[in-house]
């Protein structure tokens, strides 16, 4: 994950939290489980849709 403090690898079994304005980069095929707070995720799911 890229974000404006760095870059960060996750390894599985890993718990993470992505801050505003990160950009994944996925260096190989993967799942994950995303959890994201309601409203947060309608303004960016909004964000996106928006730009069509």
């Amino acid at each position: 994950m890229v974000t404006k403090d760095g870059e960060e690898v996750y390894e599985a079994g890993q718990a993470f939290y992505w801050p505003p304005g990160h950009a994944p980069v996925a260096l190989e095929d993967c799942e994950y489980v995303d959890f994201s707070p309601t409203d947060d995720f309608t303004t960016v799911i909004d964000h996106i849709t928006s730009q069509g």
